[in-house]
């Protein structure tokens, strides 16, 4: 299946969802309680039936026939899709922090909106078939600014939102949390240094490749100095470690696996279309990085050197 089909296949599955869970709550009203915080009315989250049907339900269909249709009007529309999405998504984060409740809803919400705005950064500028892999074309400074927003998203959805709703189906579940001495200070001390280490993949790819993390806005250049001296993707290596400190601290054993299950998702799904646009990009240069430098394992370099031999 080519990328075009893969997000107009993506909204008419989001739309297909919706539904689906609007019926789910409708035939079993007890679940409203799943997703909602239980002190609060469960007529205040019916409220947003008609809009979710009109606005997201509908609009994910149009927006999936216009990509699959190659119409003129498609990016618009999927942008349009993508914004709406992230209005009960802050209602629903908000309600979670507020409340200490629902965080499941707002794991939903925020992968909903996240993976839809995923599809729209694809789109391309000149057509309705996406990009997976694009060359980021802008400044410095924009590619800096850009990287923050990035990482603000993935830690916010991925070492925050995510953990607390598996944490919170784990208390549901009445699966026990694990706690130890130094728990907090020793976890913390992990996360701290992960995301230092997650910082500094952002600003290499931003300072020495013109480009960000993401590759829909990669960068430009071949980044081989800093952590990326070491392991090919120390971005990951990062999250990995993130998302285990998190789950340390949370002393969930749900949340730990959750994170180690990233190494799989990571390695087989990623990996391999990355280093191949890479290896397209870059032909022998990339080829010779690769030799030299380990995925995961760090790999010592000649002696003397300051990146790897290209």
């Amino acid at each position: 299946m080519n990328s075009r089909k893969v997000v107009a296949s993506y909204f008419a599955i989001q739309a297909l969802g919706v539904i689906a869970w609007w019926l789910v709550l409708l035939m079993a009203p007890w679940s409203v309680f799943w997703f909602w915080p239980s002190q609060w009315p469960a007529i205040s989250l019916y409220v947003f039936s008609v809009a979710d049907l009109l606005l997201i339900v509908i609009g994910s269909a149009v927006a999936a026939i216009g990509v699959w249709r190659r119409s003129g009007w498609a990016r618009q529309a999927v942008w349009i899709v993508t914004a709406v999405c992230w209005y009960p998504t802050l209602v629903c984060l908000t309600a979670s922090v507020a409340t200490g409740e629902a965080w499941k809803a707002a794991a939903m919400m925020v992968c909903m909106s996240g993976l839809s705005l995923a599809m729209a950064t694809a789109i391309g500028n000149r057509d309705t078939g996406p990009a997976a892999f694009r060359v980021a074309t802008m400044s410095h400074r924009q590619a800096l600014i850009a990287t923050c927003f990035q990482i603000l998203i993935f830690w916010g959805t991925f070492l925050w939102v995510l953990p607390m709703a598996i944490v919170e189906l784990q208390a549901e579940l009445e699966w026990p949390r694990f706690s130890h001495s130094y728990q907090t200070s020793l976890s913390a001390v992990l996360f701290v240094l992960a995301s230092c280490l997650g910082i500094w993949c952002g600003w290499s790819m931003v300072s020495r490749g013109g480009g960000t993390p993401l590759p829909t806005a990669s960068a430009p250049e071949l980044v081989v100095s800093g952590p990326y001296r070491y392991v090919r993707n120390p971005m990951a290596v990062a999250g990995i470690l993130q998302g285990c400190a998190m789950g340390w601290l949370l002393g969930s054993l749900p949340v730990i696996a959750y994170s180690l299950i990233g190494v799989f998702v990571w390695h087989v799904f990623v990996r391999p279309a990355e280093e191949d646009d890479l290896a397209e990009r870059f032909g022998d240069q990339y080829t010779r990085y690769r030799d030299q430098v380990g995925v995961w394992v760090p790999r010592r370099l000649p002696s003397g050197s300051t990146s790897p031999k290209l």
